[in-house]
């Protein structure tokens, strides 16, 4: 298996040498990012550096390169993906490694898949991909809540991915932003795992939400 990991590797780094060089960078520096939290975690480094290096493959095709991208991978876009179409780039990318690379790794393809909208129930590889796109160095200096909940992700794992999912969300509405109905899906499941079970609402910056329990 670790063999199969380090050719698929090797194959997935020379496709991305033809991408843009700042996605290049940021592809290095989720890696980076990815492989200390997965040895902190205990999680297997090379899923996770893998899982890394193709879940931004398609990261840099405009909007409609990524419906034609989607489409010709095998995935028909929604309504709601049409309005935003770069949150399609994750799932073309985990079609693309199975179909034009062979890459069988299911764990390594969910983490790839789930990583622009999430999922309600995130493997390990799944939740470090996310988190480590999130708050890599560049993201950070550019954001800085990325800071606390990269440290937050040492303490962690599953209350740092909420924490992100809140920072999106009050993002979106500051923004008049709409959310994809599968993120808002996602961090449902989220919420009512980490904030319902311990009897409070969810508040933001003032903004309290509460779910039935």
């Amino acid at each position: 298996m670790t063999n199969d990991l380090s050719r698929h590797l090797a194959a997935i780094q020379e496709e991305m040498t033809s991408r843009p060089k700042g996605l290049q960078e940021h592809t290095r520096r989720v890696a980076k990012e990815a492989i200390a939290l997965a040895a902190f975690w205990d999680v297997d480094p090379a899923r996770v550096e893998l899982a890394s290096w193709i879940h931004d493959l398609f990261r840099h095709l405009p909007r409609e390169e990524q419906l034609r991208q989607a489409r010709e991978v095998g995935i028909e876009p929604t309504p709601d993906d049409e309005v935003d179409p770069i949150v399609l780039h994750g799932p073309s990318a985990a079609r693309a490694a199975r179909y034009r690379f062979g890459i069988s790794d299911d764990e390594v393809l969910q983490a790839v898949a789930a990583h622009t909208l999430g999922i309600p129930q995130m493997p390990q590889v799944a939740k470090i991909l996310l988190l480590a796109d999130k708050v890599e160095p560049a993201k950070r200096k550019k954001r800085p809540a990325m800071k606390a909940i990269r440290k937050l992700a040492r303490r962690d794992l599953d209350l740092a991915l909420l924490c992100w999912s809140d920072w999106s969300w009050y993002q979106a509405r500051e923004n008049r932003w709409v959310m994809h109905p599968e993120s808002w899906q996602a961090r449902d499941a989220w919420v009512r795992e980490h904030h319902i079970d311990r009897g409070g609402p969810l508040s933001i910056a003032g903004a309290a939400v509460e779910y039935d329990n």
